[in-house]
């Protein structure tokens, strides 16, 4: 693979390509005439240029070629080690440039400088190796300095041949003129008989050792149909497993949901909520839904289940084949009860109400209790944020100031999921707290 030296190595290549083919073409019946590398800005003063016949072709610009920059994995782990090579890929923009002594002269060397790299689309692996001195008949040791360093470029050992294509600056003709002018102007030289390419791709590989990594001890393996299971609705089961699913039922800490969806069964699979692992009977397997108990300890609040499919390689490390969505639905917190404290001035009530939980609520939850007016009260509705109480864990606090006095319904609510209201013949009506007189 190509090192450092590969830019040069694309330039001096060319300019040889370039020279030999003017010499075989006799294009010295114009008068002498020279072949360089340099860029626009750096040749004659401009009182002498137009008086030498010269082609010159300049690499005015590089870029990254992005399909072989991420041909390879990133070059550091994690933890800064060097894992891994990438290649600096890089597309090379060339200006061929002519100037000439006599009239038509630079079209003539633009024309043959054109038709020269028309008929050579890709750059060898014999002609690089014989422009840069690798092969015979051409002997390192008689090239000047600067061309015997270039024979260590290595470019001709790359595995991606470099190509040379034509470069267009922009496909709307008026854009291009605009894109022609801001690119003479910041070669600070005047606008010369030219033609644009670009050459790709180089390679450029850094030789610096990398951690490898450890061969393979066993290889395991799996052809089979991936069956996508999906979860597409949660309900509860208050009658249990096998019973029919209620949708207005809250989904409570302990009791048994229903998962709905599609291809969620396999022989080897399981139910998970989070990252815990729930078990399931076989008799509430189903492909279309599975039953399952909710652990007893599950906090209030949202929660997710997920179905994955399982597979054994043979060594006993099982692994998951494929898996579900992870649903969230809400598991209700349960009150026992609500207990109001303070006083009432002016028809308003100013102290705290303090609600028994049957489960804890953890340090990192969010309570708020909601009060609701009484059907038929004109009361607003409002909502407090609590705090816990830290030594019970299962009590929670609202401050209240100035609230209408009166009998409001209430429920708490732990991460977005509330308690479940009472229903009576006319309405709501339970649970109540009374912030009266």
């Amino acid at each position: 693979m190509a090192n450092a030296l590969a830019i040069a190595g694309v330039t001096a290549v060319l300019r040889d390509l370039l020279n030999e083919g003017l010499i075989n073409n006799n294009v010295d019946q114009i008068g002498q005439f020279t072949v360089s590398s340099r860029p626009v800005d750096a040749l004659e003063p401009e009182d002498d240029a137009d008086q030498i016949n010269r082609l010159n072709i300049y690499m005015w610009n590089a870029t990254r070629n992005p399909a072989w920059s991420n041909e390879r994995l990133p070059a550091r782990s994690a933890d800064g080690a060097r894992i891994d090579g990438p290649f600096l890929a890089l597309d090379l923009h060339y200006v061929l440039t002519a100037t000439g002594a006599d009239e038509l002269s630079s079209e003539i060397l633009l024309g043959y400088g054109m038709q020269l790299l028309h008929e050579t689309p890709v750059l060898t692996r014999e002609a690089i190796r014989e422009a840069l001195g690798g092969t015979a008949p051409v002997d390192a040791d008689i090239l000047p300095p600067a061309r015997r360093f270039l024979a260590a470029t290595d470019l001709a050992d790359q595995f991606e041949q470099i190509r040379i294509t034509p470069a267009s600056l922009d496909p709307d003709p008026q854009r291009r003129v605009e894109v022609l002018s801001n690119i003479w102007s910041s070669f600070s030289s005047a606008l010369r008989a030219s033609a644009f390419y670009q050459v790709n791709c180089v390679l450029i590989e850094n030789r610096t050792p990398v951690r490898s990594s450890l061969p393979v001890l066993s290889i395991g393996g799996r052809v089979a149909p991936l069956r996508a299971p999906r979860v597409t609705r949660i309900r509860a089961l208050p009658g249990g497993a096998g019973s029919l699913p209620d949708p207005v039922a809250p989904i409570l800490a302990g009791g048994v949901v229903a998962m709905e969806g599609t291809a969620l069964v396999s022989e080897n699979m399981r139910v998970m909520l989070g990252l815990r692992e729930l078990a399931v009977a076989a008799a509430d397997l189903r492909n279309t839904r599975i039953d399952v108990a909710l652990p007893a300890d599950v906090p209030a609040g949202f929660a997710a289940l997920s179905v994955e499919h399982l597979f054994d390689p043979g060594n006993g490390d099982i692994r998951v084949w494929e898996m579900s969505n992870a649903l969230a639905f809400p598991i209700a917190p349960v009150m026992t009860t609500a207990t109001p404290s303070g006083s009432v001035t002016n028809g308003t009530f100013t102290g705290t109400v303090t609600v028994d939980l049957a489960h804890p609520v953890l340090t990192d939850q969010v309570a708020a209790l909601l009060f609701n007016p009484v059907p038929g009260a004109p009361e607003p509705a409002f909502s407090v944020r609590c705090r816990r109480v830290a030594a019970t864990g299962t009590q929670v606090v609202a401050d209240l100031a100035g609230v209408p006095a009166a009998v409001y319904l209430i429920r708490v609510e732990i991460d977005g999921a509330a308690s479940q209201l009472g229903l009576g013949p006319s309405g709501f009506d339970s649970p109540v707290v009374d912030l009266g007189p």
